[in-house]
């Protein structure tokens, strides 16, 4: 499942409205769903995105995910989270937050409680969405960058972030979103609430099924820094966090650990055994786990 990872947090595109046809034909006739998604994939900061459809009326509220994790992703409908199923542009603002508890691994920090206020913030007007491209599921993505700095890419890979490129809408050759330090007018907005928890579980069992107590599970989250160093098989700018969250399997070889939904490995360990796979990489929520265990 490893070659999966960057097609999971990358290749998902953008959804269609009824603005976006003639007619404006029923939600019913549309061939593809009307999504987006916002994935967190920073080593340490936590992010939130909030979103509205781009328009005359300035004062228009914003609608606001769910504060994501390192390595954790938000799904959505247009329809659901803007009462449009296709906007023709966007408006978004990104937040980016500390944890209280740094030193505490983030699988171990009860609560995972983060800052009041944001280390980075910004907003950007005016991003095309339905009225360049009608794609599948709309993606933004926080990538991991240093101290004070959110690196936000919109629509990768698709007909809408070519108008951004002919626009330069971000003055910059790789076509993202770079925020320095905090906009004075968000310097307040204070974190939303903790995505909420799915269980990443499995099962670790010998070949008869009988399942293996005490064997070592761990989390690890997905990062990435570059955008696309143009080449897959030596990317020294993405791979996998610190582990997380540790746990053992029970009596039965059962193990689960909760975090909000995402893109994690899990890696398995104990003396006296050989495993098969000793590592999957998973995208939350999943079916459970099932790892072979073989005697040395």
């Amino acid at each position: 499942m490893r070659g999966r990872v960057w097609h999971i947090v990358a290749g998902l595109a953008l959804g269609l409205t009824g603005s976006c046809v003639p007619g404006d034909p029923p939600i019913s006739t549309l061939p593809v769903g009307t999504r987006f998604a916002f994935t967190n994939l920073s080593t340490r900061y936590y992010a939130a995105l909030a979103m509205r459809v781009h328009g005359d009326d300035t004062q228009t509220d914003y609608a606001m995910s769910p504060l994501l994790a390192p390595g954790a992703t938000f799904r959505g409908e247009f329809a659901d989270f803007l009462e449009t199923v296709c906007p023709d542009s966007l408006d978004f603002r990104v937040f980016v937050y500390r944890r209280v508890n740094e030193d505490t691994p983030i699988g171990l920090d009860d609560g995972e409680p983060v800052e009041s206020a944001p280390v980075a913030a910004g907003e950007v007007l005016a991003v095309p969405a339905c009225s360049v491209d009608l794609v599948e599921v709309f993606t933004i993505v926080n990538w991991d960058a240093p101290e004070g700095t959110a690196r936000v890419k919109l629509a990768q890979d698709t007909g809408i972030e070519a108008e951004i490129r002919q626009r330069d809408l971000f003055g910059n050759d790789e076509a993202v979103w770079e925020i320095t330090g905090v906009d004075p007018d968000l310097a307040s907005q204070e974190p939303p609430a903790l995505a909420p928890m799915e269980s990443i579980a499995g099962v670790v069992a010998l070949a008869d099924g009988t399942g293996v107590e005490n064997i070592g599970v761990l989390l690890r989250t997905y990062w990435r820094q570059r955008l696309d160093d143009g080449n897959a098989d030596n990317d020294p700018d993405a791979g996998w966090s610190d582990p997380i969250a540790v746990t053992k399997t029970d009596a039965t070889g059962a193990f689960a650990i909760d975090r909000s939904a995402g893109v994690y490995r899990v890696e398995v360990f104990a003396d006296g055994y050989l495993f098969r796979p000793t590592v999957v990489d998973v995208e939350t929520p999943l079916e459970q786990i099932t790892i072979l265990a073989e005697l040395q």
